[in-house]
């Protein structure tokens, strides 16, 4: 059975629209995901959100994920799909490929 393999390449911050729209002082990258955090889908189906992903983040790519997990590919063509989160001050970066269970 396949699964989704997830990979976070990439964390950014966005200072600029921090500075304009965010009024928190303690606010800077995402604080839940770290560059080269691996998670895996789960479920019967390989295509259920992993343990301790970031909701958020997980609305945002379980489509590709679980694509990936069910054997298709991303767009016709894509093995490996690299996605975001949609945060727009301080997005995530991720990579997505389907694995062997």
């Amino acid at each position: 059975m396949k699964r989704c393999k997830i990979t976070v390449l990439k964390r950014m911050f966005d200072r600029e629209l921090k500075d304009k729209y965010i009024k928190f002082e303690d606010f800077g990258p995402c604080p839940f995901m770290k560059e080269g955090d691996v998670f895996f889908t789960g479920g019967v189906f390989g295509n259920e959100c992993p343990e301790g992903f970031c909701q958020m983040a997980w609305q945002a790519i379980c489509i590709q994920a679980s694509t990936l997990a069910g054997g298709g590919k991303v767009y016709g063509v894509d093995d490996v799909h690299i996605a975001c989160c949609n945060d727009g001050v301080r997005p995530v970066i991720f990579k997505l490929e389907a694995e062997e269970e």
